[in-house]
């Protein structure tokens, strides 16, 4: 899918990249590796509807001749199985955003040679957002003038977070 990219070419190469993604989202995880993020999950959240952050990061990220920083996905308040799984493969397809692809084909590194790491770790941030909304303070922007934007987005996140359902793997 990527023989032969002109990485200067953008519709051809977000049309590319967006192959590789949807092939990876069609993809199923490995049993194995499905096992192993489950059991880890049910490890770190031992209560309910816990949130949390699920973050990617390319190993070669910090290189002498080469940053990778910020290019991969992160996904926050994820609380289900199904949930879990699916960012973690987001996280995957994100080696293969066109931003990402022109990068490693610009830097002469092998796509298919990038590791990645996929980090996921208990989010407290809607308890602290709700903490600085409480004290006048804008959670995103620190700004006291914009706590009503943010007041709303919690609200709206402790909705879904109410409804959302954990099942069973």
């Amino acid at each position: 899918m990527l023989a032969d990219l002109n990485t200067h070419d953008l519709a051809n190469l977000r049309q590319r990249g967006l192959q590789v993604r949807q092939a990876i989202m069609g993809a199923l995880l490995p049993s194995e590796l499905k096992r192993a993020i489950v059991t880890a999950y049910d490890r770190l959240c031992t209560e309910r509807h816990v949130p949390v952050v699920v973050r990617s990061s390319a190993t070669a990220e910090d290189l002498p001749d080469a940053s990778f920083a910020g290019q991969q996905e992160t996904y926050l308040n994820v609380q289900a199985y199904s949930m879990l799984l699916d960012t973690c493969k987001r996280c995957f397809a994100s080696l293969f955003t066109a931003r990402a692809i022109a990068y490693q084909t610009d830097k002469g590194f092998d796509h298919f040679s990038i590791a990645l790491s996929i980090g996921v770790q208990r989010s407290d941030y809607l308890e602290f957002a709700q903490f600085l909304v409480e004290q006048g303070i804008d959670s995103i922007s620190l700004n006291p003038d914009a706590v009503l934007k943010t007041t709303v987005a919690i609200l709206e996140m402790e909705k879904i977070r109410a409804t959302s359902a954990r099942p069973s793997a």
